[in-house]
């Protein structure tokens, strides 16, 4: 496990919660050791990779179900399902973080302006900013 962990940067604790939700199944010695494929290694990173994006563990578990059955294309739609309807929740999230980020470089300017104006003439400072509208 230890192994793992350090591969993949996750703590032991959440190893073992994908393994109790069952994301992940390594194989076991005989002293009842984790044995993690490379295989298992790589789905630990796909479901890191999901989990950034806000999947949530029962999506995941679900996909997981589905993946097990094997390449019966009705269980391929529907995990391929799951992977559209994820990326239109990531794109809207996207889409709402991009206009908060605009609101965010508003402010910035805003501040920072009125730090680089603060000891300047009100009246200069007015003219300047609607030298377009007053001319």
């Amino acid at each position: 496990m230890k192994y793992v962990v350090n591969k993949t940067g996750l703590s032991e604790y959440t190893l073992r919660y994908y393994e109790k939700e069952g994301l992940v199944v390594p194989a076991r010695s005989q002293s009842n050791l984790r044995l993690y494929s490379q295989e298992d290694v790589e789905w630990i990173f796909f479901i890191q990779h999901m989990r950034s994006t806000d999947m949530s563990i029962d999506d995941l578990r679900h996909f997981v179900k589905l993946r097990r059955y094997g390449s019966n294309s009705d269980y391929e739609e529907e995990l391929l399902d799951i992977l559209l309807r994820h990326r239109n929740k990531v794109r809207n999230k996207i889409t709402h973080y991009q206009a908060n980020l605009e609101l965010l470089d508003h402010k910035v300017d805003v501040y920072t302006d009125q730090l680089k104006n603060r000891n300047r003439n009100l009246y200069d400072y007015f003219v300047e900013l609607n030298k377009d509208n007053l001319q």
